[in-house]
């Protein structure tokens, strides 16, 4: 990792974030970058900001019957030191699966209600197993692998999936992020014609999942320009902030750019290998662009831009046509090798050795420093969105923390807390509400709630997501917070008392206890 400056930060990082940490900064992980993952999770100033971890190390597969399993890509091993270093920091982990599945597996595993839920336990007992806070869910195939025609039928099984998948985790404490591809509205406001992938139903999955993340990035893939320019970013905002509470949303932030290498004169033909596009990671800039002695500028859309030109020189091979073969006339009925000599081999077809040709390539870098993910940060929060989340955790110079420091904090600093109100009971029915809440993250935190027969007895053990809405929150904090449980109980005195839930499981805080009288009998 890139070696920082601290000293010019410092002031602005001591006045604005070390009495109130703002942790509004979410990152993945990929599966073959762990060991640049682990760097940031374990630099001191980076924890301070990061709200959570997702692992990037799941896809999907199909067994012999059929159904969605979860498989791991990448090294278990190194799967685990990135888990440990997360909880390490007190972060909550919300591992990634993406849908590594060919077009047309998933949507109809996903259309068939057994084979859904079959779908949804194997993922509910992922988390289980590894005790992860929550499960993030990449299914990007249905974007970019289906025809537009076929989006309103994967639509409304893909809304099902989320309800029923949100419905089994809530119900054990556990959270459901989910990331999607981004759509936007360059038209005007009122026309409903919008750009991007609208098969993902933002507005409809909504009350399901606690985090809804957006891809915003690749806006320039095949010819060169910005990765996230600020006009998109700007419009994917205004969308999804009119569709999706804002305390739910997350932008999903490059810190990755590109490196292109065009031919800039039509007339020469370049060697093979000399027209390219590969990524370049922030960490990676600085270095290359010494290396051919330019000074990087900034873009009007923020990003960082440099370029230069060179003249290369190399072999140009050609396919080589197969020559026309005409049948002879007379047809041998049998070939036999000669008598002395050299007995016969099979034919070999020779092309024309490879002919060396020069061309100008123009190269053309545009990439994220800390300034344009800054910019991204501010406009994410001014809309009151939960924050961002990078991809990837790795790939970024460590003096974006020192700028991210200085976001004006949104979030009250604070222990984890709950509180119980007196339960309302009707008949048999003992409705319990409340709420907890650890404001520094603004997730929905797990609550074990405990009923206990005053007489003595079994006691009635639930664990739930505090996730429903509920008014008087913290400045900075969602609203997402919320106790609201309904129990069945036969009539005699109880008393209920709630748990809340650390990220990793840890009990953090009890709230006070709360008795009742039902008198009603089952």
């Amino acid at each position: 990792m890139a070696t920082r400056t601290r000293w010019v930060f410092a002031v602005a990082a001591l006045v604005l974030s070390a009495c109130q940490p703002n942790r509004f900064v979410s990152g993945w992980v990929p599966y073959w970058g762990g060991p640049d993952g682990r760097t940031t999770i374990n630099d001191p100033d980076a924890a301070l900001l990061l709200s959570d971890v997702s692992m990037l190390w799941y896809g999907t597969e199909v067994d012999g019957n059929g159904n969605g399993i979860i498989v791991n890509l990448g090294s278990s091993t190194s799967l685990q030191a990135t888990v440990d270093a997360a909880r390490a920091q007190g972060l909550p982990v919300i591992p990634a699966i993406f849908d590594s599945t060919a077009a047309g597996v998933m949507s109809g595993i996903l259309a068939d209600p057994a084979k859904r839920a079959v779908h949804v336990q194997n993922i509910v007992q992922l988390v289980m197993t590894k005790n992860y806070d929550g499960i993030d869910i990449d299914y990007e195939v249905f974007a970019f692998n289906h025809p537009k025609s076929q989006w309103p039928a994967i639509t409304v099984n893909w809304v099902k999936f989320v309800e029923e998948l949100g419905a089994q985790l809530h119900a054990r404490g556990k959270l459901l992020s989910v990331t999607v591809p981004p759509v936007w509205d360059f038209g005007s406001p009122t026309d409903g014609i919008f750009s991007g992938y609208t098969v993902y139903a933002q507005e409809q999955i909504a009350p399901f999942v606690d985090r809804l993340r957006l891809m915003v990035y690749d806006w320039s893939i095949t010819v060169p320009g910005s990765i996230a320019p600020m006009f998109w970013v700007n419009s994917v905002i205004a969308y999804s902030s009119a569709r999706v509470p804002p305390s739910k949303l997350q932008l999903g932030v490059p810190s990755y750019g590109r490196h292109w290498a065009t031919q800039k004169n039509s007339n020469e033909v370049c060697p093979d290998g000399a027209i390219s596009r590969v990524s370049v990671q922030m960490t990676e800039v600085a270095a290359l662009a010494a290396a051919h002695g330019v000074t990087p500028t900034r873009h009007a859309e923020g990003e960082l831009t440099f370029g230069w030109t060179e003249q290369v020189t190399g072999p140009r091979t050609k396919p080589i046509e197969p020559p026309v073969w005409n049948p002879p006339a007379t047809v041998a009925t049998e070939v036999t090798a000669p008598a002395t000599g050299t007995p016969l081999r099979p034919a070999q077809r020779l092309g024309p050795p490879p002919t060396n040709v020069t061309c100008t390539v123009q190269h053309t870098v545009f990439v994220p420093d800390a300034t344009s993910i800054r910019q991204r940060a501010d406009a994410a929060i001014a809309a009151d969105w939960s924050g961002i989340i990078i991809f990837a955790l790795g790939y970024e110079t460590l003096d974006t923390y020192d700028l991210l420091a200085g976001v004006a904090p949104q979030r009250p600093n604070g222990a984890v807390s709950g509180s119980l109100a007196a339960p309302t009971v009707t008949g048999n029915n003992v409705r319990v509400t409340g709420q907890a809440l650890h404001p520094e993250f603004d997730l929905p935190m797990a609550v074990r709630l405990t009923i206990t027969p005053t007489a003595g007895g079994t006691a009635v053990v639930r664990t739930v997501t505090a996730r429903a809405s509920v008014a008087g929150m913290p400045d900075g904090v969602g609203p997402f917070h919320g106790i609201d449980e309904t129990f069945a109980l036969a009539s005699g005195n109880y008393t209920v008392c709630a748990d809340v839930l650390h990220f990793g499981g840890a009990v953090a805080f009890s709230t006070p206890c709360q008795p009742f009288t039902v008198a009603g009998t089952i």
